[in-house]
């Protein structure tokens, strides 16, 4: 959040039980949730997707005219209880603590009777930023200057005591948890990913990275490198499609995933995906140089580059991994293809089949 953007609003009144479908989200409800006196609310969009995104036209004292209530309210949205919690708690206990700039929230909670998480943000398509795209990659000036950002977000937690039981971070969950592990292997079946491996984006990647056997092995190795440090809190999911620029050109950062887990997977998850196959190849090492010396300017002891370019390659892993089994009701077959075939290229360029996993 920027400067004055640090405070989710509590109200007077109660916003819970969080509403469960559109239809609740009445002005009534938004008073309660805002602490703003909402005279009329009038549902003009509804956005599909992992989460919804409910655009909500409101006339209140206080408030823009146009608001995203963004929560669980599809077929799917049990299963995701605890990502969307997690969003809840980037909003409420991230993003006020830490150097991030993300959307203005004006309400964030979980409620414990059911599966619903519901953050009410600003809405950014009103407010003119640029969205990216998977489709779009970016030039070398904006994945630089959104690495240093990343940079002085990982330094604030770098390796912090908050992180260890008992700190204040230590309700954050590794990426590489006992839930996420459980989550993986629903796709590590061998029908589940063959069914994968036959999509576009299966055939958008060598045959060489087909082999779920191998895959297994990585998560499993990838979890033990994640504990070995070094740690901070990341994002949690830096591809194109949660990332926007404000019209002065500060990086905004959405949909945010957090978890204590190491800075070189949101390193390599980000350029990977962020950038065409030929300017990877060409600007990647430069761009990892730069990221290591922003965390040198902010204090931190960052490894040295011969560890930081190992585990950077190591980590093209997980991005695989991420975009071969993605659901299609998650992002399109259009969009999964074009990150598994940035990760698969970046896969054989740099040998990863010999760097982990056996």
């Amino acid at each position: 959040m920027g400067e004055g953007e640090k405070t989710v609003n509590a109200s007077s009144g109660s916003p819970y039980p969080l509403p469960l479908t559109p239809e609740e989200v009445t002005a009534a409800w938004l008073s309660a949730a805002t602490g703003h006196v909402v005279d009329s609310a009038q549902v003009v969009d509804i956005i599909l997707g992992t989460s919804t995104k409910i655009r909500v036209r409101v006339k209140a004292e206080g408030l823009p005219e146009s608001l995203i209530v963004k929560g669980g309210f599809e077929e799917h949205s049990p299963m995701m209880k605890e990502m969307y919690a997690n969003e809840v708690a980037f909003y409420t206990r991230i993003a006020p603590a830490l150097p991030i700039h993300a959307p203005k929230c004006w309400f964030a909670g979980s409620d414990p009777e059911s599966h619903q998480s519901i953050v009410i943000m600003e809405d950014l398509v009103a407010k003119g930023v640029t969205f990216l795209h998977a489709q779009r990659p970016e030039a070398y000036a904006a994945v630089k200057r959104r690495l240093g950002d990343l940079a002085r977000f990982h330094a604030a937690s770098w390796n912090d005591q908050g992180l260890a039981p008992g700190g204040r971070w230590d309700w954050l969950v590794g990426r590489f948890s006992d839930w996420s592990m459980v989550y993986a292997e629903r796709y590590l079946k061998p029908e589940v990913w063959q069914h994968y491996c036959e999509s576009p984006r299966g055939a958008a990647i060598s045959t060489q990275l087909h082999d779920c056997a191998w895959m297994r092995r990585v998560l499993v190795q990838l979890r033990t490198l994640e504990r070995e440090g070094p740690m901070c809190i990341i994002h949690g999911d830096t591809h194109l499609g949660n990332l926007y620029v404000e019209a002065n050109g500060t990086p905004g950062f959405l949909d945010s995933q957090p978890s204590k887990a190491s800075p070189f997977m949101e390193v390599a998850y980000h350029i990977v995906c962020a950038l065409d196959l030929a300017d990877r190849k060409a600007w990647e090492q430069d761009l990892l140089r730069y990221y290591l010396a922003s965390l040198a300017e902010c204090g931190v002891s960052a490894p040295d580059w011969d560890e930081a370019w190992l585990q950077y390659r190591r980590y093209i892993a997980y991005g695989l991994f991420i975009f071969l089994i993605n659901e299609i009701r998650f992002q399109t077959e259009a969009i999964n293809t074009a990150y598994a075939a940035r990760f698969g290229a970046a896969m054989l360029d740099h040998n990863v089949l010999n760097l982990i996993g056996n």
